[in-house]
């Protein structure tokens, strides 16, 4: 497992990266985030789960954990190819689609850190990206009614923290492959 995301460390700082562009945009513009929120939210589940999922696949088959990863993958497309089906019904929506997956996704980002204890390096990274993603759930479902602009900044801040967070995994494993002597 280690060897496979050491190999692909450029999958899990892509994926960060993509969150901090997207956050930052938010927090940029609100005025145009109301409008575009849906658009980013759909985007960014969509091409989040597709990197998980790609993760997932390029890990050895018979490797018994990487099933969170490509379940976190299915969420993340089906998430995002929900809101992007259907921009108006899910703006309607919305606050409760993304609650829901960042709760879920937060719980499995969780479970495969803790599975994943011994293996990875700085797992805390994990664990604490999925810490935020569940307190994102939690905080959304518990202030749907203080209105977008809240939520929007919630969301902006959750997207460029675990960003930066996958961002310094990503790099983190890239410097675990060399002093393991793992090739790219």
């Amino acid at each position: 497992m280690l060897e496979a995301l050491v190999k692909n460390w450029w999958l899990v700082a892509l994926r960060g990266l993509v969150a901090l562009i997207l956050g930052i945009i938010i927090l940029v513009i609100p005025q145009a985030a109301a409008t575009f929120l849906v658009i980013f939210i759909g985007i960014y589940a969509l091409v989040d789960g597709v990197f998980a999922l790609i993760v997932a696949v390029v890990n050895k088959p018979q490797h018994k954990d990487r099933w969170w990863l490509m379940f976190e993958g299915i969420v993340g497309i089906l998430a995002g190819a929900a809101i992007l089906a259907s921009p108006l019904l899910a703006a309607i929506i919305l606050i409760w689609v993304i609650a829901s997956w960042a709760l879920l996704t937060g719980i499995l980002e969780i479970m495969f850190a803790v599975a994943q204890w011994n293996v990875l390096p700085d797992k805390w990274l994990l664990l604490l990206g999925g810490i935020f993603s569940a307190l994102l759930g939690i905080l959304i479902f518990s202030n749907v009614g203080f209105g977008a602009v809240l939520i929007i900044t919630m969301i902006a801040v959750y997207m460029v923290l675990f960003g930066v967070l996958l961002i310094a995994l990503g790099f983190s494993l890239k410097n675990s492959g060399k002093s393991l002597s793992i090739s790219d």
